[in-house]
């Protein structure tokens, strides 16, 4: 049985000799950095966070300390790392206390402006981490995991949110990048599919939580944005027929794996690729 994944899709859009090289060679070894720390350790407390604030109590929840667990949750990802990757650190000890900086800084906008971004009144806490888990085509199974999932009970609608953390947010480019937000969409349909849930009755959302503000600037920088991306029927439609053109292009009828070329993406990305490092990239040789 084959697994794939919206990353597994976002990393064959880039380049295919990468994703080839990862998933399918498995060549791949941890190559974790400070993005992929403070990304995990930021997730964790701020789902903690909302796990207490729903289903134990707001007041509770804010008397979390918060901070205390954000440097925990850095470390424990940072020696996590760091047991995979053998005598490299996934960071330097400067990048980790920056980083925390930059969380705490977050974490004070997240309480501070909380009753604009999260409510109890008329809302449910569904999960957290709700995994997915559906057959696109016989042998082919697509894995996903929705960060946080709410329930408005006066509208009877549904609310999945992912969080992201970013260092000055998202451009216009990336907020305009089908791949990048085809992965809500994804999660929208399979969620509508699981338990019957009609379409329009599923909201999503991206939450962008901002290690840094621009200097200088004369306008309100939030430190956490939302944005929705298009997901009507149009949208819907068109990042289904991207993704199981990924999905065909890879995998035969029994999910075993029929495509022979994989051709590379040469640019500047290639600057951040494990697999050009290690010599292991054709484009390289």
């Amino acid at each position: 049985m084959a697994r794939v994944s919206y990353s597994q899709y976002g990393m064959y859009s880039s380049c295919q000799q990468q994703y080839k090289l990862n998933y399918i060679d498995k060549l791949g070894i941890s190559n974790a950095n400070i993005h992929l720390i403070f990304g995990s350790a930021m997730h964790e407390v701020v789902q903690h966070f909302l796990d207490v604030m729903y289903n134990v109590s707001k007041k509770q929840a804010l008397q979390l300390p918060l901070e205390s667990m954000l440097k925990d949750k850095l470390v424990e990802h940072f020696m996590k790392y760091k047991e995979k990757m053998g005598e490299d650190d996934p960071c330097t000890q400067a990048e980790l206390g920056e980083f925390f900086e930059d969380g705490k800084q977050i974490l004070k906008y997240f309480t501070s402006k909380l009753d604009k971004l999260y409510t109890k009144s008329g809302f449910e806490l569904i999960a957290i981490e709700q995994r997915l888990n559906a057959e696109i085509k016989p042998g082919v199974n697509f894995i996903g995991f929705i960060d946080v999932l709410l329930k408005d009970k006066v509208k009877d609608e549904y609310i999945i949110i992912d969080l992201k953390t970013a260092t000055r947010g998202w451009s216009s480019y990336q907020k305009n990048d089908k791949v990048k937000t085809s992965q809500m969409l994804l999660y929208k349909k399979f969620y509508s599919e699981k338990y019957n849930i009609p379409l329009n009755k599923i909201k999503v959302e991206y939450q962008i939580l901002k290690r840094k503000l621009w200097e200088g600037a004369d306008f309100v920088q939030p430190r956490i944005s939302k944005f929705v991306p298009a997901n009507g029927k149009p949208s819907m439609n068109m990042a289904w027929k991207n993704f199981m053109f990924f999905v065909d292009s890879v995998f035969g009828d029994n999910g075993e794996v029929i495509q022979t070329d994989f051709p590379t993406n040469k640019g500047k990305p290639c600057d951040w690729c494990e697999f050009k490092q290690r010599g292991l990239c054709s484009a390289w040789n």
